[in-house]
């Protein structure tokens, strides 16, 4: 005669195997899920802006304090800081628009994207108050002319900056 315990051995093998096989399942597809949530492009949203900032001031405050920088931002003439200005943003928009770094919804504005606003307009404005504030343009005796050219130039590096972090997360 045989005997069932081999059947009960086999019995509680296959429901074990079958509790694994659900288990495997389960996080089968929570993987499935999360790919599909980093797939979705990123909408610009407040925390892009924080993050644009906190890039802005932290690549424009090396360059803040360089002397060199005050005696480019005296002897440049305007025209070539208006180039340097346009070259910037040239730059950030192709870097916005052509690099695949970050995962970003194509927003956009008057056909220009949204992101070169809010990083144009954050770092311009981060940097001019940057010199304010530091008090830049009166240890180096800045005039009207020489404190844009100044803005012009350490927006550069704060754009640069804005863009990168904005974009890597």
């Amino acid at each position: 005669m045989m005997s069932p315990e081999p059947e009960r051995g086999i019995q509680e093998k296959d429901e074990r195997v079958e509790k694994l096989l659900e288990e495997l399942v389960d996080e089968v597809e929570s993987l499935k899920s999360g790919m599909t949530r980093e797939k979705i492009p990123d909408k610009l949203g407040w925390d892009d802006v924080t993050q644009e900032l906190i890039g802005a001031v932290t690549f424009a405050l090396p360059f803040l304090f360089t002397g060199e920088l005050w005696d480019v931002a005296k002897d440049i003439s305007i025209e070539r800081s208006l180039t340097i200005f346009i070259m910037t943003l040239g730059i950030a928009y192709l870097f916005l628009t052509k690099s695949r770094i970050g995962n970003i919804r194509k927003e956009e504005l008057f056909h220009i994207p949204k992101r070169l606003f809010t990083v144009a307009g954050i770092s311009y404005t981060a940097s001019a108050l940057l010199i304010y504030l530091y008090g830049i343009n009166s240890v180096a005796h800045f005039n009207t002319v020489q404190y844009l050219n100044a803005t012009v130039l350490i927006s550069t590096f704060a754009v640069i900056g804005a863009i990168t972090v904005d974009m890597v997360k």
